[in-house]
């Protein structure tokens, strides 16, 4: 039916909704064996033209394939290097919105296929080149469609257009079930606000309204087909009840589908060059009236510069338009008279533009090959082992563009120097050789010298390349522990097998599953923010650090940065958020690279870091409240991987009926104290919690100057009661080892089962805060200090010092007890 519609003049738009994993892409696409929607539809279009082509009729048919991410439109048909680099703009025609991308001429459904393989490369080296996970985006597959019917004279005296847009939408999805965040966070929100636009566009059109095409590039590209054409669409559902909600939408969505109803005309012209002319007329005409009212009204407003300003703009923008669009008639113009040996030349440059654009890959069939060669490997299933690298006799040099000696093998990804390795094949044996300084893994192993590589091997280059090594022939010799071979999430699981991390707690020795693909993630996402702040001369290390959250108990990653401000702990949230920012800038440094332009670094240092830093958490027991007593402790303060950062001085009072802290004397009525915790139950409890001030621990740090600055303290008297709020303290204002709060608060709490076991067994946690303060001049670190403030804090450390003494002699005794 898409075919047929096409055939008779009619614009089509198919696509496949639901939530990932439904079977879009398998529906749309399918498999090799299994083709989808529009392999099918393409095949059916050419079985037609193949029926009708003869001297009466000429077909021509050309494609167009480009990928929405993140709101920037790409075409996945031209070379990765020539990308605008925010992306193709659509502009307005007569058919509506379209892009300025490559059309590839198609003769049989042979270069149709050539095309979609070409695309799934590029998308397949784009992610690649910055992170694998970054290749959720929507598909935009468009068939141009064109039937030309000749008189016996030659003239053509018919013509009927098409568009197919056959869209590979990305999955809608929850975020936070998903527990997306970083990178794949910001595509999943792009990806959820295209998909509503869409969905306003549908429902509008279902209710007879106008509908807003310009809030998604997505809804904007399909703008023509969907008011002038079929629109068809698959409901994809998923069986799991998880996904209820989900398919439920979607059904929703299918259903006010049905109630659109579009009048789609049939593009057909009768002289096609004289229509064309005759709208550019009209346009020209148009547009000239247009802007002689503009003149007019702005010479009528002489008196107010705004709204002169304002016409001048809109006089400007009048003026681009009419040369976009007169622009638009000559190029249609060019292609209604190409001719069939012009359209030949230009498929021909194309294809030949696409072999070199690759980096040395080649689209062949890859089981047909009979040379040792490396296969990509990716997270997407679709996507992987479709860029093929054939070795040569003797030495292969991998690396980056290089004018001066260009490589055999070019990745201009992350992690990726100029002349980064070479392969060599001879004797029937396949060796790599690092070169110095590039990074490089074999087996999910680091390797600095040759090494040999057998069939099934895993290797790693850069930060985000991944590889399986075939060796066709020799496959006894290779490693037999796999049917059909290794995959992506297997290579990358190696790594963190054979990495070493300093753990914090022996839990790490025994991860599960979800925690060892997590730390797997890290690790290959810290070396990618390290690889770039090299790259762009930062004076900044990552690494990632296991801790176990002391709040919910379970295992889990900060990440370590040190600068020329010292060390702090960013949370694993806070790192993905900033590796972003810290990609985007890598890639401008990347353009700057390839132009030979010089990089210039932001005046806002995407490095810098201002907010502030949770310094530790200090533990104080709560016992002492379940029987209503005062208690007053100096508790350590420790940092996320296990530090000693200093104390805080904290009490906690309870409080008579009157609010007062006491003292009291004996058996006064107004004393709080119970001797069982179980006379509290169901009754209400007030305490005080006093905040005294907090003693940093100098010897923490070589420098004689407190690193932290403005700091409070807040906490709740249950962390896991997400609708609790926070109790904060006030920021300190000047940088000391001591800083002084004099902070109170009164509680009244409500003691019931859960809370009375919370008095008993339970504790609050106090988190300081503070920010990192630079390093001070040499001058100013070799001041002298206050004669009365070193003496303060000589006491506060001998106090120190004692209570330290004290608890290690009660960890010897509880020993000896064990």
């Amino acid at each position: 039916q898409v075919s047929t519609q096409s055939t008779w003049g009619r614009n089509v738009c198919l696509f496949a909704y639901g939530q990932t994993g439904a079977g879009k892409s398998f529906s749309m696409l399918g498999k090799p064996d299994m083709p989808g929607i529009i392999p099918r539809t393409c095949n059916a279009i050419f079985d037609m033209v193949a029926e009708t082509q003869g001297k009466e009729y000429e077909h021509n048919v050309d494609i167009q394939v480009v990928e929405i991410y993140c709101e920037q439109i790409n075409d996945l048909l031209a070379d990765r290097k020539n990308w605008p680099s925010h992306g193709h703009k659509p502009h307005l025609t007569d058919r509506g919105y379209i892009v300025d991308t490559i059309r590839k001429p198609c003769f049989n459904y042979d270069d149709i296929n050539s095309a979609f393989t070409f695309a799934d490369g590029n998308r397949s080296v784009g992610s690649h080149a910055l992170n694998p996970e970054s290749s959720r985006a929507h598909t935009i597959y468009t068939i141009n469609y064109e039937r030309k019917k000749r008189h016996e004279t030659g003239k053509v005296v018919e013509t009927v257009l098409a568009r197919l847009n056959l869209i590979d939408l990305a999955g809608s999805e929850r975020t936070s079930l998903a527990g997306t965040t970083g990178q794949m966070l910001k595509e999943g929100n792009a990806i959820n606000l295209s998909l509503t636009a869409l969905g306003n566009c549908i429902k509008s059109l279902s209710e007879g309204k106008k509908p807003n095409f310009r809030d998604s590039k997505l809804t904007l590209l399909l703008q023509g087909s969907m008011t002038n054409g079929k629109v068809v669409m698959i409901a994809a559902l998923s069986p799991a009840s998880l996904c209820y909600e989900e398919s439920l939408s979607t059904l929703r969505f299918a259903d006010r589908i049905k109630q659109v109803k579009i009048k789609s005309a049939k593009n057909v012209m009768l002289d096609p060059v004289a229509d064309i002319k005759k709208a550019m007329e009209e346009m020209r005409n148009q547009m000239q009236e247009e802007i002689d009212a503009l003149r007019m009204r702005a010479s009528g407003d002489g008196d107010d510069p705004a709204a002169m300003e304002s016409l001048r703009l809109m006089l400007a923008t009048q003026q681009e338009e009419a040369e976009e669009m007169r622009r638009q008639y000559e190029n249609q113009l060019l292609e209604m008279e190409e001719t069939g040996d012009q359209r030949a030349a230009r498929a021909q440059g194309i294809s030949a533009m696409q072999s070199s654009a690759l980096g040395g890959a080649c689209l062949t069939d890859k089981n047909l090959l009979k040379v040792p060669h490396l296969r990509n490997l990716h997270e997407d299933p679709r996507l992987a082992e479709t860029l093929v690298y054939t070795l040569k006799e003797g030495v292969t040099l991998i690396g980056r563009m290089n004018a001066e000696k260009p490589p055999d093998l070019e990745f201009n990804g992350m992690g990726i120097i100029k002349n980064h390795a070479e392969m060599l094949f001879a004797d029937n044996k396949c060796f790599i050789t690092p070169f110095p300084r590039s990074r490089t893994l074999v087996n999910g192993k680091p390797v600095e010298a040759q090494t040999e590589l057998k069939h099934n091997y895993r290797l790693w280059l850069g930060n985000n390349y991944a590889f399986r090594f075939c060796f066709p022939g020799n496959e006894a010799d290779g490693d037999g522990q796999f049917e059909e071979g290794p995959d992506y999430p297997f290579a990358e699981q190696e790594i963190a097998n054979n990495a070493s991390l300093e753990l914090t707690t022996p839990a790490g020795c025994n991860l599960p599953k979800a925690m060892t693909a997590k730390l797997s993630e890290s690790l290959k996402k810290v070396e990618q923010a390290n690889i770039i702040a090299k790259d762009l001369g930062k004076n900044t290390e990552f690494e990632a650090k296991m801790f176990k959250n002391r709040i919910t108990g379970e295992t889990d990653i900060a990440i370590l940065v040190q600068s020329s401000k010292g060390e702090r702990h960013w949370p694993w949230a806070k790192f993905e958020s900033k590796l972003v920012e810290f990609a985007q800038e890598w890639e401008r440094w990347e353009r700057g690279q390839q132009g030979g332009e010089k990089y210039v670094a932001p005046k806002e240092d995407v490095f810098s870091d201002d907010e502030p830093q949770l310094i530790g958490e200090a533990d104080v027991w709560l016992q002492s409240l379940s029987n209503m007593m005062d208690f007053e402790c100096d508790a350590p303060i420790i940092s996320v991987v296990s530090k000693t950062e200093g104390r805080i001085h904290v009490d906690l009072l309870p409080c008579d009926a009157k609010g007062g802290v006491g003292p009291w004397e004996d058996d006064d009525p107004e004393d709080p104290f119970v001797d069982e915790p179980s006379e509290l139950l169901n009754k209400t409890a007030t305490f005080r919690v006093r905040i005294n001030d907090i003693v940093f621990d100098t010897q923490s740090t070589d420098a004689n100057y407190c690193r932290y600055g403005n700091t409070w303290v807040r906490y709740k008297f249950n962390v896991k009661d997400e609708k609790e709020q926070w109790s904060e303290t006030e920021k300190t204002k000047e940088n000391t080892f001591n800083p002084k709060f004099g902070f109170e608060k009164t509680h009244t709490i409500k003691v019931d089962e859960e809370v009375l076991e919370l008095l008993k067994t339970g504790r609050m946690i106090f988190q300081v805060w503070g920010s990192l303060r630079d390093a001070p001049e040499e001058d100013d670190a070799e001041e002298e200090m206050d004669p009365a403030v070193e003496a303060e804090l000589a006491e506060k450390r001998r106090i120190l010092a004692e209570l330290d003494r004290h608890i290690e002699e009660k960890r010897r005794l509880l020993a000896a007890l064990l």
